[in-house]
C-alpha cells in the first residue's frame, strides 16, 4: 500500500499487453446464470460513431472478448443489448469501438443480476450510470473508497517519513495513519457483512500502518511489510483469478520489498512464501508470477530474472506478445556484463584441443582476459598479470584468457612466449568471436574481474590497480 495506484487506470502489464483497465472484480462463488441481459441505454438518439460495444472478461493477465454487440433504436435512443448465456458472476469490462478504434473502456459487474442497465450520453462512458444494481452501484463506491484511502494514507505516510526526528508531529501524523487503519479495517468488515463478494478485494488494500502495529523494537520495516501486507487476503481464494486488482497488489508489494532495507536473500523469502500462499495449483498463480517478476525488475534484475524464468518455464506459449517481451528480457539479463551481474557463461576450445567453460572456474576469484597475440598493450600487460597470478593462485584466485586470434599457431606461440600459465580459449574467429560478442568487446584489452559466485566485481583494473584489488580481495 505504499506505491500510489491509479483505480482508474490499472495498466496491465505496462505497455506489454498493450491493454488499459480501470477497476475489476473477484469472481464470486455463484450458480452460473442461465441468462442474463445487459443494456446500454443511450440519452440521445445518437451513437456517437460507435461501432459496435464488446465485453471483455479478465483472464489473470489480460483480458479477452467474450461477446459484442451494435447499436439498435429504442424509445429513447440508441441502445447495445447483450443477450449473455451461461454467465459466470465475476467482473467484465464494456469497451466501445468508434472508427475501429478502441476509445473507452467500463468495468461492469455481471452474473448475479438478470438485467443490468448502464445509461447515460454515448459521449462519456465513465459518466453513465447503473440502474437498480446494487452490486455495481457498492462495486464503485468501494472503488472510490479504497482510491481515497490509499492517497490519504500515501500522503500522510510520507510527511511521517519527512518528519523523522520531530516526536510531536510524528505522534500526530500516527494518529492520523491510526484512523486509516481503523477505517481501512471497518470498510472490509461491512463488506463482509453487506457485500461479501466484494471483501476479497477490500482485503488485498486493508494493510495496516507499520507506525502503529510493529510487532517489537527488533522488527524492521521491511520485516513487517513481507509479513503482514497480505494479512486480511487469503492469496489462494480462486476468486482471485479475474481480478486485476490482485495482479497489481502482489506486483506493488513486490516492488516495495525491493524499496525498504531488505537484503536480496530476505526479499526472495518473503516472494517466495507469498507465491507459495497463492500455490501453483491454483489458476491464479500464473498472474501472481507475472506480477512478482515485474514489480522486481526496475530495482533487482537478478530477481527479475529468476521469476522471469520461472514464468517462461510453466506458460510459456499462452501468451505471444509477452512471451517474446520476456525472452528478450531474460536474454539481455544473461548477457549483461555490468557490475554486479552475473558473468556470462562460455565455453570455448583450449590451445591442447579440449573445451573449457567460464562456469567451471566457480568457486574462484576469476580474471576474464580478452586479449590477443597482435595486440601491442595487451603483451605489455602480460607480465603484470604473471605477476599477480604467481602471487596469488593459491589463495584462490584464476585467470582464463579469452584470445580474438585467428592464427592457432600465433595464439600458441604467444602463450609460450609470455608464460601465460593459465587457462586459455579462443574460437579463432578473431572480433567474430562469440565470447567477445556476448560481452559486447569493442578493444582489448578488455578485462573483468568475478567473485566467487561468477558475479562481476571490477572490470578493465590493469598493473598496480589490479594488484591493489586482489590485495583487498586476499590480503597481502
Amino acid at each position: 500500500m505504499y506505491k500510489n495506484f491509479n483505480i482508474k487506470k490499472i495498466a496491465i502489464l505496462s505497455a506489454i499487453l498493450l491493454f488499459t483497465v480501470n477497476a475489476v472484480f473477484a469472481q464470486h462463488r455463484h450458480k452460473v446464470l442461465k441468462h442474463a441481459d445487459l443494456i446500454i441505454q443511450m440519452s440521445e438518439k445518437d451513437t456517437c460513431n460507435i461501432d459496435t460495444m464488446r465485453l471483455y472478461s479478465w483472464t489473470g493477465v489480460q483480458v479477452e472478448e467474450v461477446a459484442k454487440t451494435t447499436p439498435v433504436l429504442g424509445k429513447n435512443g440508441f441502445e447495445f443489448i447483450f443477450k449473455l448465456k451461461n454467465l459466470s458472476f465475476g467482473n467484465y469490462y464494456l469497451g466501445r469501438v468508434v472508427n475501429n478504434t478502441m476509445t473507452d473502456m467500463r468495468p461492469v459487474v455481471l452474473g448475479s443480476e438478470e438485467k443490468v442497465i448502464l445509461s447515460g450520453s454515448c459521449a462519456a462512458m465513465q459518466g453513465m450510470k447503473f440502474e437498480d444494481s446494487k452490486v455495481n452501484i457498492a462495486f464503485e463506491q468501494m472503488v472510490d473508497s479504497i482510491k481515497s484511502q490509499s492517497n490519504e494514507f500515501i500522503t500522510v505516510l510520507t510527511a511521517y517519513q519527512q518528519n523523522n526526528g520531530k516526536a510531536e508531529i510524528q505522534a500526530e501524523l500516527k494518529k492520523s495513519l491510526t484512523e486509516i487503519d481503523f477505517r481501512r479495517k471497518e470498510l472490509y468488515n461491512r463488506l463482509k457483512k453487506d457485500h461479501h463478494e466484494l471483501a476479497p478485494i477490500v482485503a488485498l488494500f486493508t494493510y495496516q500502518s507499520f507506525q502503529n502495529n510493529q510487532k517489537d523494537q527488533q522488527q524492521t520495516e521491511g520485516q513487517y511489510i513481507g509479513e503482514n501486507y497480505f494479512q486480511f487476503a487469503d492469496l489462494a481464494d480462486t476468486n482471485y483469478v479475474r481480478c486485476a486488482f490482485f495482479y497489481q497488489s502482489i506486483k506493488d508489494f513486490a516492488t516495495n520489498l525491493t524499496q525498504v532495507q531488505l537484503s536480496q536473500e530476505q526479499v526472495q523469502t518473503y516472494l517466495d512464501a507469498t507465491l507459495v500462499k497463492v500455490g501453483q495449483k491454483n489458476p491464479q498463480y500464473r498472474s501472481a508470477l507475472l506480477a512478482t517478476s515485474f514489480g522486481v525488475m526496475t530495482n533487482n534484475k537478478k530477481l527479475f530474472l529468476k521469476y522471469a524464468e520461472q514464468y517462461q518455464k510453466l506458460y510459456k506459449g499462452q501468451n505471444v506478445v509477452l512471451d517474446n517481451f520476456m525472452d528478450q528480457q531474460i536474454a539481455q539479463l544473461k548477457s549483461s556484463t555490468e557490475i554486479g551481474d552475473e558473468a556470462p557463461n562460455f565455453s570455448a576450445a583450449t590451445p591442447e584441443g579440449g573445451t573449457k567453460s567460464l562456469k567451471s572456474l566457480r568457486g574462484k576469484v576469476v580474471l576474464v582476459d580478452f586479449w590477443a597475440s597482435w595486440c601491442g598493450p595487451c603483451r605489455r600487460e602480460n607480465p603484470n598479470v604473471v605477476a599477480v597470478y604467481n602471487k596469488y593462485k593459491t589463495k584462490g584466485f584464476d585467470v582464463i584468457g579469452v584470445s580474438l586470434d585467428t592464427d592457432g599457431a600465433k595464439w600458441k606461440g604467444a602463450i609460450e612466449a609470455d608464460k601465460l600459465t593459465w587457462h586459455h580459449v579462443s574460437d579463432l574467429q578473431g572480433w567474430k568471436s562469440a565470447a567477445a560478442a556476448l560481452y559486447k568487446v569493442t578493444g582489448i584489452p578488455n578485462t573483468l574481474l568475478l567473485d566467487k559466485n561468477g558475479v562481476i566485481i571490477a572490470k578493465n583494473l590493469r598493473g598496480e590497480a589490479l594488484e591493489q584489488k586482489l590485495k583487498e580481495i586476499f590480503g597481502e
